[in-house]
């Protein structure tokens, strides 16, 4: 059986136009401040509620902790203004919101800390993990600053691809062959440990491989994009387009099986199946994708007790045997659980809550623990802001004018939503938990500097994608506005109406008549069926007659057809008078038409080449004078020299005739 033919894939329809305008996107600098101080409006406000819940009182932290939060969120913003001004306005404000409740929030939780020795009211701004956290807050606005000064356009990082390749692997797996010492924590090995500084190396390697997974889709997307066979409706890729997905497939179970990360394992290749599908609008790719890692977790699953506990405790978290035993314990995801449903609609109110029952509270657990205290329409209203950034990044994506762009801004987009997704539906107990952190709100540095690196670059191609376009230079592959084009033909029109007024040449308007129909009015002589002038020349009729005689109908022939004309004709300048040369002579040949012209009018007496001289015809000069003839049309220029044209005899014979004479 014949295999079906490939074909590439392309849009159904056309192009939709770009969303960026020629001159740009407005900056809106003032709804920014507004939204800024709104947002440290909020945290003044939640920390002055929890500090009138737990002691009653207000301390100077009460009101300089936000203070700081803002004045470090207002860095961030003017660095942003000044170096990607037309960056998309709702970026910086969300991100350090978010950031301010984690801050505000981890310092509540010290302050009731059941394990350690809870924080007096009155400690410094930088004291316990909400201190920390905003050491880290500055040092991730730094580091933003940094990224935006040297990436001045996202398409440099095309030309680190193999670099940042390299370098997300290394830091993806050199937990796996440390020991365990330093790298295990809670059953995974993802981390780094010397002494008391400690990083998670995963949260960048992410960054990495997307920026790669986007350089390595766009080169390779009209590959990729070949339709193969197709089963059950399904239109499935060619088997030889496999294998970056076996690849990605295969790395992510090794980071599976040696660092006994789940949540890692599971974001890398989602990513990757993501950006594949954005750049081939397959379907096949997620089904052929979701197959394999689902496949790939089965077989695993009898052999790796780390993955066996997750999934026991997701099936029946509120087995007696799982909440209270030791080796498999459900006790963490029971009092998430719990403090979702103790707060209700409306929570406790900020401080009135038990978060530090809940293991892993300040990390994994974090939405539990805010939910108890600020209720279902508070946690709504957070995840809604989560919602507003990864929509926003899906547009930067759309507006992007170029296809690395979208992809890059997409997979950003992609991996906050599907990382919040991951977090929420371990708590709530939709899906078993994975260990990952919810962004800007965890505790954690690397969590909140690759965040903010994230938001960084998200920063940068929405500055290109929004800001007024102009001719690029160099390579950037980027695809001109249809707005652009059509002001550049405007200018040259305008160039070339002023070069024609400076050289006194008027449009005279329009041709009076210039709209009516016309009609093309080609001769009979030259109409179909017909010969030329020039064709009789070339190629002569063949007649019949004496052998001898000239031809008739010849060249210099009148057409055949021809209407006749009365009077004499006037021959044009240049043609030989009547009774020249040209004539024939009396009682010379037949004067009809050829047997092979139609005569379709009177005859007209020919006119036929010179004879020879001493010929049967006479001398030249010989003939009727005075005929009236009809000369050709156009008259054509003499044929070259042949045994036709006259030629005086050598001067030796002609004085041997007039001895002879004598």
């Amino acid at each position: 059986m014949a295999q079906p033919m490939s074909a590439t894939a392309r849009p159904a329809g056309p192009s939709e136009p770009a969303l960026t305008p020629l001159s740009g996107m407005p900056k809106r600098v003032f709804r920014e401040l507004i939204m800024l101080v709104m947002g440290g409006i909020g945290v003044f406000c939640l920390q002055l509620t929890i500090d009138l819940a737990l002691t009653g009182t207000t301390t100077s932290v009460t009101f300089m902790l936000p203070l700081l939060i803002f004045t470090v969120s207002m860095c961030a913003w003017g660095a942003v203004k000044f170096l990607a001004p037309y960056a998309d306005p709702l970026f910086v404000p969300i991100a350090a919101f978010l950031t301010g409740i984690g801050i505000v929030y981890l310092r509540r939780i010290d302050r009731t800390a059941l394990t350690d020795e809870p924080l007096p009211p009155d400690a410094g701004i930088f004291a316990g993990q909400g201190g920390r956290q905003l050491m880290y807050y500055m040092a991730a606005v730094v580091l933003l600053t940094v990224l935006l000064a040297l990436v001045r356009n996202h398409r440099m990082l095309r030309g680190y691809a193999y670099i940042l390749l390299f370098a997300g692997i290394f830091l993806a797996a050199i937990p796996g062959f440390l020991p365990a010492s330093i790298s295990s924590s809670g059953g995974s090995k993802n981390w780094i440990r010397f002494g008391s500084f400690s990083v998670q190396p995963s949260e960048f390697a992410k960054l990495m491989l997307l920026v790669f997974f986007a350089v390595y889709l766009v080169r390779k997307r009209d590959m990729l994009s070949v339709a193969g066979k197709k089963i059950l409706g399904l239109q499935l890729p060619r088997m030889k387009d496999l294998g970056p997905i076996v690849i990605v497939w295969a790395a992510s179970l090794v980071i599976l099986i040696m660092e006994r990360d789940l949540g890692t394992s599971l974001l890398l290749f989602s990513i990757f199946l993501s950006m594949l599908y954005m750049a081939t609008r397959r379907a096949s790719w997620i089904v052929i994708g979701l197959t394999m890692f689902i496949g790939g977790c089965i077989a695993l699953y009898p052999f790796f007790s780390h993955l066996r506990v997750r999934v026991e405790i997701w099936l029946d978290p509120w087995n007696p045997d799982y909440v209270y035993g030791t080796g498999t314990s459900s006790w963490q995801l029971v009092q998430g659980l719990v403090a979702l449903n103790t707060g209700g609609l409306l929570g406790n109110g900020p401080g009135a809550g038990n978060p530090n029952l809940i293991p892993a509270s300040e990390s994994d657990f974090i939405l539990a623990a805010l939910g108890e205290e600020i209720g279902l329409i508070g946690l709504v209203a957070i995840l809604l802001l989560y919602a507003i950034l990864v929509q926003r990044g899906f547009k930067t994506g759309l507006m992007s004018r170029d296809l690395f762009g979208t992809l890059m801004a997409g997979g950003l987009a992609f991996l906050v939503a599907f990382q919040l997704f991951v977090v929420f539906g371990g708590v709530t107990g939709l899906i078993p938990m994975t260990g990952q952190t919810t962004t800007f709100l965890a505790a954690g540095g690397s969590s909140l500097v690759a965040s903010w690196l994230l938001i960084g670059l998200f920063v940068r191609i929405s500055d290109d994608a929004r800001k007024p376009w102009q001719a690029s230079f160099g390579l950037q592959k980027t695809e001109a506005p249809p707005e652009f084009l059509a002001e550049q033909a405007a200018k040259r029109a305008a160039e070339e109406a002023a070069k024609a007024d400076a050289a006194g040449v008027m449009d005279s308007g329009p041709i009076p008549g210039g709209d009516q129909p016309t009609e093309l009015i080609i001769p009979g002589h030259l109409q179909p069926g017909s010969g030329t002038v020039e064709e009789t020349v070339v190629s002569p009729s063949p007649v019949s007659g004496p052998p001898g005689s000239p031809p008739t109908g010849g060249p210099y022939s009148p057409p055949p057809g021809s209407p006749p004309t009365g009077g004499p004709h006037r021959p044009p300048p240049g043609s030989p008078p009547p009774g020249g040369p040209y004539s024939p002579p009396p009682g010379g040949g037949p004067t009809g038409p050829s047997p092979h012209r139609p005569q379709s009018g009177p005859p007209y007496p020919p006119q036929t080449p010179p004879p020879p001289p001493g010929s049967a015809y006479g001398a030249p000069g010989g003939g009727p004078t005075g005929s009236a003839t009809r000369p050709a049309p156009q008259s054509p220029p003499p044929p070259p020299s042949s045994a036709f044209d006259h030629r005086p005899p050598p001067p030796d014979r002609h004085d041997q005739n007039k001895e002879g004479g004598e």
